[in-house]
Order: structure tokens, then sequence, then C-alpha cells
């Protein structure tokens, strides 16, 4: 009699809770607080998504103006050539763009930032024009910008047509040059990371946490300068700060005329192989990279900052074979104080 009675229960409670699952599909079930509909939830996302752009623009435009005041301070032996340079930071127009700068299309090309004291920052050119022409030619995407300027040399000008806020300017920009061929990039990545190639000096964003001021981020910087103004990418493929970075995909032509050309953030991440000359090149890279930071007046005492919080924040980075092309931690730590009193005296 008991077992039946159990079975009984057994089934009301079975139907009791179909009941319930049939009743929250067709009405919907009670929610402890107020409702938030899909709606807001999707208006919710956008405006995230328009605030972190803004975030990787503003982080962009940085890792751009500390690396220039690098690159233009380069010692004459360091400097490869004479290269165009505007300052301008260009990017693919999209919705989270047009967003941002409340332009009324969602394609062509957005002026996203300017490099400081650059031809486009003394020209009147705001973050946020939309870019119409160049020299009377139409621009339609990022290839158009970089055909143009692969086209021109430094001390010749150029005349752009830009809309803002609706209304058609113009604005005449002189390029000059730069004496090395080399862009600057966002990589979408919480690991703390740089990296270079022949001709492109990336970062990620968990890099740019962990650093703690502009002198911090101008040492990283100068240390892949100097892989590149040394040649170390001719003897192996792609040196890294911490691991290596290589083969990034996107953007790098027009990376190559116009800085931060391509999309905003690089998501193609690649290991490079290691050479086993690596870690002098990177003593190497270590000593002219703080030669760099001096040369720009970036205060080079940050070099044993980044190294000495690194080795506390990632300890197994102080054992030898953390990172086989990489000295440890603490010898880079001690090696710096060391060029540093050099550099001093």
């Amino acid at each position: 009699m008991r077992i039946r009675l159990f079975k009984k229960n057994k089934l009301i409670g079975q139907s009791a809770v179909l009941a319930c699952l049939v009743s929250c599909l067709f009405s919907g079930c009670a929610v402890t607080g107020p409702y938030v509909s899909e709606e807001e939830i999707r208006q919710a996302s956008d405006d995230l998504k328009v605030k972190a752009l803004k975030f990787q623009i503003d982080e962009l435009t940085k890792v751009n103006n500390i690396g220039y005041k690098l690159i233009f301070s380069l010692p004459e032996e360091d400097r490869k050539g004479n290269f165009v340079f505007s300052g301008l930071l260009l990017s693919g127009l999209d919705r989270y763009l047009a967003r941002l700068y409340q332009l009324p299309a969602e394609k062509g090309v957005v002026v996203i930032g300017l490099v400081e004291n650059s031809p486009a920052k003394k020209s009147g050119i705001q973050a946020g024009d939309l870019l119409k022409r160049i020299d009377g030619l139409p621009i339609y995407e990022l290839s158009d910008v970089a055909y143009i300027l692969n086209h021109k040399a430094p001390n010749q000008s150029l005349e752009l047509s830009v809309a803002r806020s609706g209304i058609a300017m113009n604005f005449d920009l002189r390029l000059i040059s730069k004496p090395l061929d080399v862009a600057f990039r966002m990589v979408d990545d919480q690991e703390v990371n740089a990296g270079a190639s022949p001709d492109l000096v990336a970062v990620t964003y968990g890099l740019m946490r962990f650093v703690k001021s502009d002198d911090e981020i101008a040492v990283v910087l100068g240390h892949e300068l100097a892989h590149i103004a040394k040649g170390h990418h001719l003897k192996e493929s792609g040196i890294g700060l911490l691991s290596m970075l290589a083969g990034i995909a996107a953007g790098i032509g027009a990376n190559k005329v116009s800085p931060g050309s391509g999309d905003i953030v690089m998501r193609s991440v690649s290991s490079a192989f290691s050479a086993r000359f690596s870690q002098d090149f990177e003593r190497e890279a270590d000593y002219f990279g703080l030669k760099y930071v001096q040369l720009s007046g970036f205060d080079i005492e940050a070099g044993v900052d980044v190294w000495e919080r690194f080795a506390i924040e990632v300890p197994q980075s102080m054992t030898r074979n953390f990172f086989s092309t990489h000295p440890s931690s603490p010898e880079r730590m001690l090696r710096l104080k060391k060029i540093i009193q050099e550099l001093k005296s």
C-alpha cells in the first residue's frame, strides 16, 4: 500500500513539474527583480562594444606616440633610410566606428588617431574625420590610401578632403621621412607579450595592462625596435620580448605606408622558432633598446622595474629554461641595472 501511494505521489509530482514547464514556455517564468528584455541586452552590448573600441583606439594611439618618439630619436648608425611618414592612424569604417564618431555611413576610411607632432597632427585633421579624397582621388578603402602613399616621397604634399559632421573640409599635409620603416599595432590577447617582425612592432593588451607607465612601454618598444634596427630578423624568424610573435597577417601592407592602417586590433599570432644565438640577440636588444629609451627622453630606470615585477608576478621566468631563447628575469634585471649605470656615467 505504501509503495502504491509513493508511485501515485511521484506521478502527481511529475505532472506538476510538467505543468510548470508548459506555463513557463507560453507565459514566461517569474523573475526575481526587474525584467531585462533581449532588446535592452542587445543595446547594452552595442554600447559596451563602442566603449571597448574607444579603449582599443586610445591604447593604439599611445603605443604609436611612444614608438615614433623612439624612432625619431634613433642614433645615426641605426637609421635605415628615409621612409614616408604622415602620422595618420586609419581604419576601415564599420557600424561601431560609425557610432563612435557619429558618422552617417558605415563604409569608407576614418581617421582614428594622429601621432603627436606629426604632419597629420599639425594639419588640423581630427579623429573621426571621414577620408573622402587624397589629391583628388576617391578613397573607398585602406588599400586606396596605401596605393597613393606608396607613390609618394618625403617632403611631398597631400591634399586631403574629409567630411566632418557632414561638412566637407580640405587639408594640406606635407609628408616627412622616418628613419625606420616600422609600424606599431595592438594584438587582441591577454598574454603579457610583445614582438617584432622586419617592419612591425606588436604589443598585446595583456602587456599594456602589465606596464605601469609610458616609460615602461618605451622600454618594451625600444627593445623590439633594437631587434629590427640591428637586423636580428635577418638571422631569426621574428623576435619577441617575452615570447615570439610572427606571421601577423592583417593589414601589414597598409601599415608600411600608413601606421595603424588595417584592423585596429590584430588577432592572428603565431610563434616563431628560436635560433641558437637568440639569447645574445636578446641581450643586445636590451642594451641598445635602453639607449633608445634614454635618447628619446624616457626614464631608463623603468627597465629594471619591468623585469623585477615580471619576475615577481611570473616566478617561473626566474629559471633559465623558462624562455629557452631569453635570459632569465633575474639576469635581465641585473644586466639592465649595470647598463643604466653605464649610460648615466
